[in-house]
């Protein structure tokens, strides 16, 4: 593969990518809507190169990704949530309206956009004619085949421009990338892709779009599939070249020039109805390429007219819009995790830097520390700076509150400390900015940084400062509310605990007089009447119901009983004491399934009938005419590698209804069903997890409910 000069790669790390701003615009509707759906948020995405690179780049970010690689958008957006979706809106359409006002948005990309959505489609037919598995990965390399000269434009700036304008198609542009800049956007686009450490053919699709039509044959699918779609598109109006393209194509996939003309036709009315959907009045613009919309020269005429003072005022509305829609945002996260990893990302885009990371405050121990944050590299997981050392410019950041970097000074002058977070941020140096409030001091946000990228901040640092600002008020809001919530918890605590305690004494006594007249029963009662056995069972349930009771007092989990009981036995007993009440006077018939010798479960008899008596109470109730259920167990089952015990308990009821399914075993609102709280599936969950064990329910089709449990045998009991 080629290789990426050292200051190109500089300068295009930081990942700038200009966007259309009529997909901009639609996408930062779409994330305000919370009507909008993660589908309808991908539909929007995938109609914009630059849009579709961001979100991919951030869904396979270390921060966000748990080991399954990204290769979709509806996968990305899922993993990034409606939240954070909000914030990169926010901060791509700032960093656009900043990129226009600084001068570096001149260029017209109404004709890449199309060219780009046109190969996207074409890919994406293609695919779906030759029998290509992901037609929707076909698309994305389509649509991002180009992304490096956006990469490009966005990086090294006005000496593209140059190389832009003095080419006419992709062809000419590619042989001047490679003469003045010692590579080419094909290169480029490949080497973003490649950051994203997919198993797929993407990055070579990329790569590989303007190879010879002699080397493509012998390409892998997509790769083919992409430079097809590429030809088609390109020569679209020059017949002999069309001809070539469709000989080349139909050797590579087996399309025919007649077909080709068919989707090619099939596409380009589609994104023609996109275009006029957008307001973007022609996507049949004659050049591939971004192409200047205003001359440089009279643009840089149109700055030199505005007074400084203008200026100043100008930079501070728009910092001051930039801090309050971020701020508005941030304050709609569930959590300091979601907090940091949006700042992060945020000043990722705002700022264009590297890698960023946040050390944190730890009052009881007076350090700075990396610890338990999210997405930090390893080695900063374990840093910790004191506060008396006076010699990291993290602290010297936080305690005199201005930003500090190793680029002020002297190199061999930084302390080994700033050294270690340098190396460990893959920068030439670093960037301590402080988050202080008015009266806290939070910590400090760590920039690894080049010398170029510092020198990009430089004239920003006052943004990048009120930056680290809002992020200290964001992260000192959410604390300071759940300490709010944590106290408000220990006061009700503290209230339920002395009502529980007046409960249980006041229960405590008609259970003790109940459970006396039992005993009193059961010696007058003759044995061969054949009833001791279920008057022993309710003298149990006496007993249970007297722990629960108990149990109110103590709100801390229960210890687990270190004990264990036959799953077949306790299912007996439970239906000789519920089984009149729950099913046979409610016309319910009985179905039971117990695989005999089953190996004790491990756990307390008590929690596993709770559960029975939870899910046997909802089937009753689910089948007021009567009906069937169905308890079954069954062994040598294995849970995480563990010998387990599986019952199942169905039902011929109508099923869970959608809602009750969405937030299966957690509570519902207790106004949902008039006499019921709304918890005995919740209820039923936290005991099966207390035993050890799952559950899981699925609707059988006309069947009603199913639910399975999955419990472990006790150690030492061999599977039978």
């Amino acid at each position: 593969m080629q290789q990426i000069p050292g200051t190109i790669l500089d300068a295009i790390e930081a990942i700038q990518l200009p966007s259309m701003p009529q997909v901009l615009l639609r996408f930062l509707s779409a994330t305000n809507d919370d009507q909008t759906s993660m589908a309808d948020l991908a539909r929007v995405v995938e109609q914009d190169p630059a849009l579709s690179a961001r979100v991919l780049t951030v869904a396979n970010s270390p921060a966000l990704r748990s080991g399954a690689e990204i290769k979709s958008l509806d996968q990305g957006l899922v993993v990034l949530g409606t939240r954070l979706m909000r914030t990169l809106a926010s901060c791509l359409a700032i960093q656009s309206v900043f990129a226009r006002t600084a001068g570096d948005m001149r260029y017209d990309l109404t004709g890449f956009w199309g060219h780009a959505l046109r190969v996207g489609e074409l890919a994406s037919a293609i695919a779906a004619r030759v029998g290509y598995p992901d037609p929707g990965e076909a698309y994305l390399a389509g649509l991002m085949h180009d992304i490096g000269q956006l990469l490009l434009l966005g990086g090294v700036g006005d000496s593209y421009g140059v190389l832009l304008g003095r080419s006419d198609d992709e062809r000419a542009l590619q042989a001047n990338e490679c003469t003045l800049l010692g590579t080419d956007h094909s290169a480029v686009g490949a080497w973003l892709v490649d950051q994203w450490n997919l198993s797929s053919f993407m990055a070579d699709a990329v790569l590989f779009h303007h190879r010879p039509a002699n080397e493509i044959v012998e390409a892998d699918p997509l790769s083919r599939i992409v430079w097809s779609a590429h030809s088609i598109d390109n020569c679209a109006a020059a017949e002999p070249e069309s001809a070539l393209a469709a000989a080349v194509i139909e050797a590579a996939l087996g399309i025919t020039a007649a077909e080709v003309a068919a989707i090619r036709q099939t596409c380009s009315e589609r994104i023609a109805e996109l275009a006029a959907a957008l307001g973007i009045e022609s996507t049949g613009y004659p050049k591939t390429l971004p192409d200047f919309a205003t001359p440089f020269e009279h643009f840089r005429s149109k700055l030199n007219d505005t007074s400084v003072t203008y200026s100043r005022l100008e930079a501070l509305v728009r910092d001051m819009a930039t801090m309050n829609s971020l701020q508005h945002n941030l304050t709609a996260l569930c959590s300091e995790a979601e907090i940091v990893m949006a700042l992060r990302e945020s000043a990722r885009i705002l700022f264009g830097a590297g890698r960023i990371a946040f050390l944190f405050v730890q009052k009881d121990r007076q350090v700075l520390s990396g610890a338990n944050i999210a997405g930090q590299p390893p080695l900063l997981q374990r840093l910790e700076i004191r506060l008396d050392s006076g010699q990291s410019l993290a602290v010297t950041a936080l305690l005199e509150q201005r930003p500090a970097s190793t680029f002020d000074g002297e190199p061999e002058a930084a302390a080994l400390v700033d050294v270690q977070a340098t190396r460990a941020l893959g920068g030439e140096g670093i960037l301590y900015v402080p988050l202080c409030t008015r009266g806290n001091r939070i910590g400090v946000m760590t920039y690894g940084v080049t010398a170029a990228q510092y020198a990009r901040l430089l004239p920003r640092l006052d943004l990048v400062a009120n930056f680290a600002n809002l992020a200290a008020e964001s992260v000192e809001s959410w604390r300071a509310a759940r300490d709010r919530e944590q106290e408000m918890a220990t006061t009700m605590k503290s209230g339920f605990e002395q009502r529980a305690r007046k409960v249980v004494h006041e229960a405590g006594n008609p259970l003790a007089i109940i459970k006396n007249y039992l005993k009193i029963v059961s010696r007058k009662v003759p044995d061969e009447l054949g009833v001791q056995q279920e008057l022993t069972i309710l003298g149990e349930e006496i007993d249970r119901v007297t722990q629960i009771v108990r149990s109110l007092v103590d709100v801390a989990e229960v210890p687990k009983d270190t004990g264990a009981f036959d799953v077949n036995t306790v299912i007996d007993e439970m239906l000789a004491l519920y089984g009149e009440t729950f099913f046979a006077g409610c016309g319910i018939t009985v179905l039971k399934s117990l695989e005999p010798r089953l190996s004790p479960v491990a756990g307390d008899r008590d929690s596993f009938k709770q559960i029975l008596f939870n899910l046997w109470k909802n089937a009753s109730e689910a089948m007021p005419a009567g009906g069937r259920i169905t308890i079954s167990t069954r062994g040598d089952m294995l849970l995480d590698g563990q010998p387990s015990v599986e019952i199942h308990v169905s039902d011929s009821g109508p099923g869970l209804p959608p809602e009750v399914m969405q937030g299966l075993f957690k509570p519902l609102a207790p106004n949902r069903r008039p006499g019921h709280s709304g918890i005995g599936l919740s209820i039923v969950a936290s005991l099966v997890e207390r035993l050890g064990g799952r559950i899981g329910c699925q609707n059988q089709d006309g069947q009603g409910a199913c639910f399975i449990i999955l419990l472990p045998q006790a150690k030492g009991q061999p599977s039978e």
